[in-house]
């Protein structure tokens, strides 16, 4: 698999909203995500499975996706979270 795009998608009412479409969301929450999009390579038909080898690159660009989009769920909730990837702002305990 190659990653064909990495993007932040907000999900809102219970939709993803991407690319001018709306996409029934299983999870509840409101908030944006990322969302890696790949499409196939020749490695998947050599491992007969689909395969996805990741540079370093593409990690780091990952990880600035979920920043991003920890700070846009932030702006859109007006409040911190806890979980799997917590988020706070020091403001919030002010």
């Amino acid at each position: 698999m190659r990653v064909k795009k990495i993007a932040v998608v907000l999900r809102k009412d219970g939709f993803f909203h991407y690319d001018g479409r709306l996409i029934k969301a299983i999870y509840p929450n409101e908030g944006y995500g990322v969302m890696i999009f790949l499409e196939s390579s020749p490695i998947d038909t050599d491992f007969e499975v689909s395969v996805w080898v990741p540079t370093a690159q593409e990690l780091q660009l990952i990880l600035e996706a979920l920043d991003e989009s920890d700070k846009l769920t932030y702006e859109l909730l007006g409040h911190g979270w806890n979980g799997k990837r917590p988020f706070w702002k020091l403001e919030d305990f002010i």
